[in-house]
């Protein structure tokens, strides 16, 4: 029996989404168990709520694409649950006063295995 296909790209905007409501129960739902340790709500709500205070309430997403651990994107979309581990979801984080980058890791059964919220400027040698 085939797995079923995970579509990353809504998935990596539904998390922000998410966090913009203040949802981490959500997130943490699409998280491995090693992530959700390191990653707790305290952690990622403090962020959450840094960049807002910075730049306004979130809008939207823009620009998500998936891509392979060295960078290369991946077009077909529907192809993200076979390619294995080490796929990363990035987007634009559109907020009133300005824009973020988000990317999320995944794992080969498309949990989430790290999150990153950066200003675009400081988006060089990311760990994924």
């Amino acid at each position: 029996m085939a797995n079923p296909i995970i579509d990353l790209t809504s998935r990596t905007e539904n998390i922000f989404e998410h966090l913009s409501k203040g949802d981490y129960g959500s997130v943490k739902s699409l998280m491995t168990f090693t992530c959700s340790r390191v990653l707790t709500k305290k952690k990622v709500m403090d962020v959450w709520d840094q960049v807002v205070a910075d730049s306004g309430q979130f809008e939207s997403c823009s620009n998500t694409t998936i891509q392979t651990s060295d960078g290369t994107n991946v077009v077909a979309q529907k192809l993200n649950q076979y390619l294995g581990g080490g796929l990363t979801g990035q987007t634009q984080i559109n907020h009133e006063a300005g824009e973020w980058l988000g990317r999320v890791a995944y794992n080969g059964a498309g949990k989430v295995t790290g999150i990153l919220i950066v200003h675009p400027m400081q988006a060089n040698n990311l760990p994924f």
